[in-house]
């Protein structure tokens, strides 16, 4: 019987382990998790150094997300709707600085939209994770901007 080879570490000499974060207090069967795994996955698959990753979010369920990833990263939880000028200014002071920004639909597509639409025009190179599920989840339920 075929069993994939597991790989115990990566090129940067860590195990898939080194980039877990803190146990997952989000609703069972959230999306939010599945994100942080994912980033997990392709972290390790990577070979990055935690210590060269800035994990970013602003206010809702996404941004209890980074805690759940890279615990031996760096992080920044910014107002509502201003992590992207936060990411910009600290990508500026820090070149080597990798960034992964979590954001949810009401952190970026209403309060936050000024500020988005100005990190895409900037360019601003980074990762930015929108997790949309359409509601505002910490005031049980209220619609969000990006609702049908």
């Amino acid at each position: 019987m075929y069993r994939p080879r597991t790989i115990a570490s990566n090129a940067a000499g860590l195990s898939k382990a080194d980039y877990g974060g803190s146990p997952s207090t989000l609703c069972r069967g959230c999306g939010h998790n599945s994100i942080a795994s994912q980033i997990i996955q392709v972290a390790f698959e990577l070979s990055l150094r935690p210590s060269d990753v800035l994990k970013l979010s602003g206010i809702g369920c996404s941004s209890k997300s980074p805690a759940y990833f890279l615990g031996m990263s760096h992080g920044f939880n910014a107002l509502h709707g201003r992590m992207p000028a936060v990411a910009t200014g600290a990508l500026a002071a820090n070149r080597r600085m990798r960034a992964i920004g979590v954001s949810g639909d009401g952190d970026t597509g209403s309060i936050g939209l000024g500020q988005f639409k100005h990190l895409l025009r900037r360019n601003t190179r980074m990762v930015y994770v929108i997790e949309n599920n359409g509601v505002y989840g910490l005031t049980k339920g209220q619609f969000s901007a990006t609702a049908d």
